[in-house]
């Protein structure tokens, strides 16, 4: 380990930068990327106004329906759109709506996410 810690500090460094090639290079380090660090990682992209959002977007849906439990068809249809949203005018009702849903299916650390997100948004 070098004296600038380990690679999930240096991550969780690079998150608060907003620079979303530093983020991936970070991003890189790590053995494995929770679903909390991917949202972190996808809405940093978004910031950044990067072309790889969409796709980090589809990818991120993807894991959503996968690993977590009890999400309805409607549930995966609700995330796609909110997603979909979050560059446009209606961001803080689309984070709101993602939130909701996360939270209502016991996964609140990606809703903080959301929310941190949405308070640097003001």
């Amino acid at each position: 380990m070098s004296i600038k810690g380990s690679p999930h500090a240096r991550f969780r460094r690079a998150l608060l930068t907003g620079n979303p090639t530093l983020v991936l290079a970070a991003a890189a380090e790590l053995p494995r990327v929770d679903l909390a660090d991917a949202l972190a990682i996808l809405l940093v992209l978004l910031d950044g106004r990067s072309p790889r959002y969409d796709r980090a977007a589809v990818r991120w849906h993807g894991r959503l329906c996968l690993e977590v439990r009890g999400l309805s068809l409607g549930d995966a249809g609700l995330a796609l759109a909110a997603l979909q949203a979050l560059p446009g005018s209606h961001a803080d009702a689309a984070a709101a709506a993602l939130r909701t849903l996360v939270d209502a299916r016991g996964h609140p650390q990606l809703g903080e996410a959301l929310t941190r997100w949405s308070a640097r948004q003001e």
